[in-house]
């Protein structure tokens, strides 16, 4: 009698078992994770930051989830070795770009164009920066804090603008 509900009750269990596997490989499969657009995307404006910016960019990939977040980084006429640092980087990381940019006005909007994150964060890295207060922010901004945003202008895909602490000439 106990027999019958045992081998019933292992046949639920693996009948169970093989609807999740199924599940995991045929439908989980079907969404390709290499081309997936990713949901936030962080522009740093960098310029004369060589000191500084190839600690903070692995410590950005160090950071658990950071692999779906889209990282350009805008060269804004570096003099210094910032330059060959970024695109000795780009070929080490997903999701990272290295753009240099001009004088011309609304370079900033193209740029604007290249993220393609619903959530565009822009850090003005282009003067004195306290590292440890700029890794801290990148920190909570991954993690999903919003809390102290440093340097941090936020834009939305539709260009609605959101907490800025940068001129906003930046965009003309």
């Amino acid at each position: 009698m106990y027999r019958g509900w045992i081998v019933t009750t292992a046949l639920l269990i693996a009948i169970y078992c093989l609807m999740i596997y199924i599940r995991r490989v045929v439908v989980c499969n079907k969404t390709e994770y290499g081309s997936k657009i990713p949901v936030l995307s962080l522009l740093l404006l960098v310029k004369n930051q060589q000191d500084i910016i190839e600690g903070l960019i692995r410590e950005l990939y160090a950071i658990p989830g950071c692999w779906s977040t889209e990282v350009i980084v805008v060269d804004c006429g570096s003099v210094d070795e910032t330059r060959p640092i970024l695109e000795r980087l780009a070929g080490s990381f997903q999701n990272f770009k290295v753009v240099g940019v001009s004088e011309e006005p609304g370079m900033l909007k193209k740029v604007y164009r290249l993220c393609r994150g619903d959530i565009i964060y822009c850090f003005d890295l282009t003067g004195a920066i306290n590292y440890n207060l700029m890794a801290r922010t990148i920190h909570s901004i991954l993690n999903g804090s919003r809390a102290s945003l440093y340097r941090t202008r936020v834009l939305y895909k539709n260009e609605t603008p959101g907490r800025c602490n940068h001129s906003y000439n930046m965009l003309k």
